[in-house]
């Protein structure tokens, strides 16, 4: 009778601890979801500003430099994916589109929308591609 106990509560712990373990893997790591997570909330701050006519360039390059700096850990972040090239390609694409709008800062909230436009035209590529 004690081996029964024993054993009914040794399977109901251990089904407790695969229940958590797959919670976790289900959600990710920090990292890449800490990543999103910033990414987003700059981009929030990027059209929140264009709405407010706020375009000057001392009130769009916080956000887009951060941004290009995340830009770097996209890799770090994400790889291996199931095609690392296409992802490589997606994530230089992004860069690309910073490095632009940070070495050339829009002058007004119009040019402001192009450059933004494209960063997110990187975004959505990516997200269209690999977040199903």
């Amino acid at each position: 009778m004690r081996s029964l106990i024993v054993g009914v509560i040794g399977l109901l712990v251990g089904a407790l601890l695969t229940l958590s373990a797959i919670n976790a893997l289900r959600q990710g790591t920090a990292y890449p979801n800490g990543v999103m997570a910033v990414m987003s909330a700059q981009m929030k701050s990027l059209d929140q500003s264009m709405r407010r006519n706020r375009c000057a360039a001392t009130d769009l390059m916080p956000a887009l430099q951060t941004l290009r700096h995340l830009g770097n850990d996209l890799e770090p972040a994400f790889l291996p994916t199931q095609d690392d090239e296409r992802f490589i390609a997606h994530a230089s694409e992004l860069r690309a589109a910073l490095d632009a709008a940070v070495s050339t800062p829009p002058a007004d909230c119009a040019a402001a929308r192009v450059a933004v436009d494209r960063v997110s035209g990187g975004c959505q590529a990516c997200h269209r591609d690999f977040k199903g």
